[in-house]
């Protein structure tokens, strides 16, 4: 599968948990059957780049020197999701 398709589906996934934010390890769980980890944070930093999704660092309950990264789809990737536009470097799917 291309970067276009897992960028899709990551936005396709956080679609469906919206408005609620996903943790980092979540996501790469739910996608490393198919994508490496690396492919995963790439596409997802991309998705952040392009302004669909938003991330951020919270720290952690326990773990005093680590933080948990978080995930929202933004406005933009609502739009792109429900076809109000279209973005030749994400393929979204037809249902």
């Amino acid at each position: 599968m291309t970067s276009k398709t897992l960028r899709g589906q990551l936005l396709d996934f956080l679609y469906k948990v919206y408005p609620e934010e996903t943790e980092e390890i979540t996501i790469i769980s739910v996608f490393y059957q198919y994508f490496r980890e690396s492919q995963i944070k790439k596409s997802l930093q991309y998705l952040v780049d392009k302004g669909y999704i938003e991330s951020k660092n919270i720290p952690h309950p326990v773990h005093k020197r680590k933080t948990i990264k978080l995930y929202k789809i933004r406005p933009a990737g609502v739009d792109l999701i429900e076809g109000n536009f279209h973005d030749e470097t994400i393929l979204i799917e037809e249902e």
